[in-house]
């Protein structure tokens, strides 16, 4: 959760979401519908195929009654991280999460450059996100933590673009030390590759 220290914002306004979101696994089943979706000849990046994702992911939420309205919202956010702005229900003690400017995080890759011989070809990059990547992600997080993350629905903004509305519990902070960080992606069957990054061994 991004930027929990700050001040909260007045909940006295509360979010009334789906109640049955967090026993339905809405991540996955969002994820297969933008899957199944996808021209087959189409790849998960560019332009058209985000507008047609966001289409998608729009009439999939509003066949579930999972599209929110701006009343559901807080009028004052906070603004949290690179993605979101975020807001705490105390009803449900959980932290509301609004992706933010119709943009779904960054996406990592290897660009291969033209270089000298005596160069790495490779050359590391990150791209905006996609909403299948970015509920890609949400399901992978699942996967190692179950229930850690909820979809609750899609926002369609004033300007018209759309947010995606998740919602996480709220978690006491406990420090650890980088060891015990290591020794737990070890034990999920992940190597860690940088400094703060790991990759599943397969």
């Amino acid at each position: 959760m991004e930027s929990e220290s700050q001040p909260e914002p007045d909940s006295s306004r509360q979010a009334a979401f789906v109640p049955e979101a967090v026993e339905r696994d809405l991540v996955r089943a969002a994820l297969d519908y933008l899957r199944r979706s996808l021209p087959p000849d189409s790849g998960a990046s560019g332009a058209p195929t985000v507008g047609r994702q966001k289409a998608d992911l729009c009439e999939w939420a509003k066949s579930l009654g999972l599209l929110l309205t701006p009343d559901l919202f807080p009028a004052i956010p906070v603004r949290g991280g690179q993605e979101h702005d975020w807001f705490h229900d105390t009803v449900t003690d959980r932290y509301f999460k609004v992706t933010r400017n119709g943009i779904f995080g960054l996406s990592p890759g290897i660009e291969l450059a033209l270089v000298s011989s005596g160069e790495d070809a490779r050359r590391f990059q990150l791209w905006e996100a996609t909403p299948l990547e970015y509920l890609e992600r949400l399901d992978l997080l699942n996967q190692l933590v179950p229930g850690l993350n909820v979809l609750e629905g899609v926002f369609v903004q004033a300007d018209g673009d759309m947010a995606i509305v998740t919602s996480q519990p709220r978690f006491d902070i406990v420090l650890v030390c980088g060891a015990e960080i290591d020794a737990w992606f070890a034990a999920q069957g992940f190597k860690k590759i940088t400094h703060s990054g790991y990759c599943a061994e397969f």
